[in-house]
């Protein structure tokens, strides 16, 4: 394809080509052709989609529903285009909680390509959140009846399988999705969920390891590390693993009594009274 230097090819281009390698220069890249004038409608849309890319890479959630629903409402997205455009707008809708909305994305991703084992393997997460398990896992199943190698449908369904209570069923599907795909970190988040509700200490702390080693500021991670890290009464490790989670989420009831066990554990009252209370308050506000 012929970019065209100075007239917003090159940043229309360079927009999505950049996103792995320079997300950074990516953003500005799409910043530009978002605001030139130089850009045509059609252009500016995709754009719009790439940049709504890069926001949930970050987990800026809201800033990218907003560029994909700018995209979307343009009607200059090409077919293809546009499938993404629903899908990643879909699911940056479950991560911050929109379930219905979430799913009458997903479902308009499927409605416009029936074979989209992606759009299935993230209705598969939000039918879970839903607590619609038998659902869950039929969506899970719709995604590998398309791609039967789809590691993070055999994520979901194995997530699903470990609620359900089916410990075997569950490490299957997770040992497999870790197989296919080494780097998908939630997996090995879930199989060290699984393997601490075995009392499997030792693995389930080398699977948090791997999780956090793969994503250092997911603070659920943290505070599931730091939980074997306190069964296995490594109070100091725990002791930094929580007070990371809580530089990145300050208001987790969760992290704060996890804290104040180990500071009632080595006698430090003050400072469990301070954690215990921080975390009522926070219970109580959500109630």
């Amino acid at each position: 394809a012929v970019v065209l230097a100075g007239c917003g090819g090159e940043d229309v281009a360079n927009c999505g080509a950049l996103r792995r390698s320079a997300p950074e220069k990516a953003l500005e890249h799409c910043n530009r052709a978002v605001e030139s004038r130089l850009v045509w409608s059609t252009e500016k849309a995709k754009a719009r989609v790439d940049r709504g890319a890069l926001h949930s890479d970050r987990e800026d959630w809201g800033a990218a529903i907003a560029d994909f629903t700018r995209a979307i409402d343009s009607g200059r997205l090409a077919p293809r285009i546009l499938v993404a455009a629903y899908y990643n707008r879909g699911s940056a809708r479950l991560q911050k909680g929109e379930l219905d909305a979430g799913i009458e994305d997903l479902d308009e991703a499927i409605r416009l390509d029936p074979l989209y084992a992606d759009a299935f393997a993230n209705l598969a997460l939000a039918r879970r959140m839903q607590g619609k398990l038998e659902q869950a896992i039929a969506e899970a199943n719709a995604a590998l009846k398309i791609t039967p190698r789809h590691a993070r449908a055999l994520l979901q369904r194995g997530a699903t399988y470990l609620v359900q209570g089916d410990g075997d069923k569950a490490l299957a599907d997770l040992d497999e999705a870790i197989r296919l795909e080494p780097g998908l970190q939630a997996a090995w988040n879930v199989r060290g969920l699984l393997r601490r509700a075995s009392r499997d200490w030792d693995r389930a702390l080398a699977d948090f390891d791997q999780a956090v080693k793969l994503r250092p500021r997911d603070a659920g991670a943290l505070r599931n590390r730091a939980s074997v890290l306190v069964l296995k009464r490594d109070f100091d490790r725990a002791l930094v693993d929580l007070d990371a989670s809580l530089k990145i989420e300050p208001r987790s009831a969760e992290a704060l009594l996890r804290r104040a066990e180990i500071y009632g554990e080595r006698g430090d009252l003050a400072r469990m009274r301070t954690d215990q209370a921080a975390a009522a308050a926070l219970q109580h506000a959500v109630r």
